[in-house]
């Protein structure tokens, strides 16, 4: 206990909390999607200024769907009281828009894993049993009172998206495949080789990015011709495909060699120059994928004037990050250097 405070102090602190209690006062009810959407449609919610516009890509909002199929929980809904009679979303619309779209007819299922044989459908396609039961699903909505005050409509949407910390995609992968070949991938990022020539700030590092830029390595290396616009969903498709049939052998002999290639001929590694502390992953994707494709075709390779083409304007703006997950650019960065190891360029 600390001696510093007195009762006084405790007395104090007791009132404010109580203060700021009562500041907060809601209603917990259980809405219906097909209601729930039916209201959005018509316009009944209100969407304040300070809410996200609608940034979810196709990835989650299917993933969403998915979960509610399965039967899975999602997160509480916050609505607020107007005296307006609107319902204000003050956390929510990414979900409330989603469920909108499939509804609708406007959202298309792709990339599902566990619902597979449902990929390529709109929310008509599905079986009318289940059309019936995700409409009549009721989701947990708290909606706040009309006297709760609009600064604390702000901090709750500011602590409900803020207050945690999203697990990394390298830290979700661990806990949904695990098995010998994540451990495999987990072996090869912890050696210290990794470190000095691509560089990770601490934080990051505890965020598993050394994982996540050895998975994006293999997975490039092995089949970027055919990425399309969502790399965690084009990681993911690569480890279940590999995960039981992967050469351990011959994916240890292509990392190591491609390591030790950036080590004896990039002046700075990965890195952009010699102060950099920490690995742009755009970059490292270019350069490790590009030594990996070019020495596969010549493991003898001795490149020339590698710092001028490291420093052109076409490599920088090829590894920017102004769509650097789209299709074409992923392709031209990794074969822009490529072919200029191979003198080709």
């Amino acid at each position: 206990m600390n001696e510093n405070i007195t009762a006084s102090d405790i007395k104090k602190a007791e009132k404010q909390i109580l203060e700021q209690q009562s500041r907060v006062d809601y209603d917990i009810r259980d809405f219906p999607i097909a209601f729930i959407v039916e209201n959005f449609d018509e316009g009944e919610y209100f969407v304040p200024e300070y809410q996200r516009e609608f940034v979810w890509g196709d990835d989650y909002k299917v993933r969403l769907i998915e979960s509610l199929l399965l039967g899975l929980p999602i997160p509480l809904i916050f609505l607020s009281d107007t005296e307006t009679g609107e319902l204000e979303i003050v956390d929510g619309v990414q979900r409330i828009s989603t469920l909108s779209a499939f509804l609708n007819n406007e959202l298309q299922l792709q990339g599902l894993k566990k619902l597979s044989l449902i990929n390529g459908f709109y929310f008509q396609d599905l079986p009318p049993a289940q059309q019936r039961k995700l409409n009549s699903k009721s989701l947990r909505v708290i909606v706040l009172r009309s006297n709760t005050s609009e600064d604390i409509r702000k901090e709750l949407f500011n602590r409900l998206n803020t207050s945690s910390l999203k697990a990394s995609d390298s830290e979700v992968r661990k806990g949904s495949y695990g098995g010998e070949f994540l451990d495999f991938i987990i072996k090869l990022s912890e050696r210290p080789k990794l470190l000095e020539i691509a560089p990770i700030s601490d934080k990051l590092l505890k965020r598993q990015e050394n994982i996540e830029l050895i998975l994006r390595f293999f997975a490039y290396s092995n089949n970027y011709v055919n990425f399309k616009h969502g790399v965690q969903s084009f990681i993911d498709e690569y480890i279940e495909n590999e995960k039981d049939k992967f050469d351990a052998g011959l994916m240890e002999e292509e990392y190591t060699r491609m390591l030790n290639f950036a080590e004896k001929y990039f002046p700075y590694g990965f890195r952009k120059n010699k102060s950099a502390k920490s690995t742009p992953r755009v970059r490292f994707e270019a350069l490790s994928v590009g030594i990996n494709l070019a020495l596969r075709i010549n493991k003898d390779l001795k490149p020339r004037d590698v710092e001028v083409w490291l420093n052109s304007d076409d490599f920088k703006k090829l590894t920017t990050s102004d769509g650097s997950n789209s299709k074409t650019r992923v392709k031209k960065r990794i074969e822009f250097v490529r072919d200029k190891l191979l003198g080709e360029g």
